[in-house]
């Protein structure tokens, strides 16, 4: 008798225990977007002068996810399943964000040169056809800080021969810094 009963308590157990890991995997299944998040958001971005024709360029990686949602809602657009969103919301997006003054003082608009993806990671590439040297240019940054407080665009730039970073955050809002 005292083994039946045992194995009755142990069967109803096993069978609990079934049930919580059923319910944890059908939570984690149904919002697996919300169960990860970055430790960090970042973006980096690089300036460099193209070697092809001059031009001031912009590489700027972001993590697809977040950044892929932030396009979307920026274009009311629904948050895209597979991170894929249209190349003009992309390109509209970047250049409400981040902002170019060349050295006379004038806005430098932006233009598209294209899109890569590797991993979770999306590569954005801009040029700004005005700009012929990055001597006197001022520039922000504000990508996704509408989003995530703790946001933190880095800028790097190659310039006679040295390498420069940059950081924007929160706290600097639109502000322009001159490249060093």
């Amino acid at each position: 008798m005292t083994m039946r009963s045992g194995g009755l308590a142990s069967s109803r157990v096993a069978r609990w225990a079934a049930a919580s890991i059923v319910c944890v995997c059908a939570a984690i299944a149904v919002d697996t977007r919300t169960a990860w998040t970055h430790p960090l958001h970042t973006t980096l971005t690089e300036i460099a002068l193209d070697s092809a024709d001059g031009t001031m360029r912009l590489t700027i990686r972001a993590f697809a996810d977040d950044f892929s949602a932030v396009v979307a809602k920026h274009a009311g657009r629904p948050r895209p399943a597979d991170y894929n969103v249209p190349a003009p919301d992309i390109a509209s997006y970047v250049a409400s964000t981040v902002f170019v003054e060349d050295p006379n003082g004038n806005h430098a608009p932006l233009a598209w040169i294209g899109l890569r993806r590797t991993g979770d990671l999306m590569w954005i590439t801009m040029r700004v056809p005005s700009v012929r040297s990055l001597r006197g240019v001022k520039l922000s940054s504000t990508l996704l800080l509408e989003h995530f407080d703790d946001q933190v665009n880095i800028v790097q730039t190659t310039y006679d021969g040295h390498r420069h970073s940059m950081l924007f955050t929160a706290g600097d809002g639109r502000r322009l810094k001159p490249i060093p």
